[in-house]
């Protein structure tokens, strides 16, 4: 049996989530308004992430009422933070500080739950080794830790690859801010679902090699 499926069970939760509540469930179209669609979906998104958490740590993981309420509670307080982070980080790639500034504040909350959120479901409840070891020392080991960290690095990656396309001067609706980053951070989250699967398949297959 192949390790981390809770992992990518929640992961492939996460994207069907995702889609339903950017690109479905929004009266408003992306391209049509990406701040109304965000301010909708940004808010469904974390409340299913929530959900996904709660079900990892109460079902999976049998965790106590506790450890659960307190695991929820420093989800939060890590998106929220990551949010201004991330609109600062934002502002200082290129993003302008006055204007559209409810679009960047939008994107940015976005981003916050798709990069961080998930790392909790993965890692929760973990000591602070566990994550000096994934994000400082970039050394993920086991299952979970390899899709909390591949999930954070390829939504990162994919906000900072869509953002490539902004300035080039083809007059697209889709180039319009923060439109194309809304996208590539769903696809960036996404790739880093099924490739965490992957690399965590390959290493146990390696270390199955290894032990026989």
């Amino acid at each position: 049996m192949l390790p981390a499926l809770p992992q990518l069970f929640a992961g492939i939760l996460s994207i069907v989530l995702n889609y339903v509540a950017t690109f479905y469930m929004p009266k408003t179209r992306l391209l049509r308004d990406p701040l109304e669609t965000l301010t909708t979906a940004v808010p469904l998104i974390l409340a299913g992430h929530i959900i996904i958490l709660i079900f990892m740590l109460s079902v999976v993981k049998r965790c106590s009422f506790k450890t659960t309420v307190i695991s929820i509670g420093n989800a939060l307080l890590v998106t929220a933070l990551g949010t201004v982070i991330l609109h600062g980080f934002i502002v200082l790639f290129g993003a302008s500080l006055v204007e559209k500034f409810n679009h960047t504040l939008a994107f940015a909350a976005y981003l916050a739950v798709l990069a961080l959120f998930p790392t909790f479901i993965s890692l929760s409840p973990t000591d602070t080794n566990i994550w000096i070891k994934c994000f400082l020392q970039h050394s993920p080991s086991t299952g979970p830790e390899i899709f909390a960290y591949s999930q954070a690095i390829c939504t990162l990656s994919g906000a900072w690859i869509g953002a490539i396309v902004l300035p080039l001067d083809w007059e697209r609706d889709w180039q319009a801010w923060p439109i194309s980053c809304v996208i590539s951070t769903y696809l960036g989250h996404a790739v880093g679902v099924f490739t965490a699967f992957g690399w965590s398949s390959f290493k146990h297959i390696l270390n199955k090699r290894k032990n026989e």
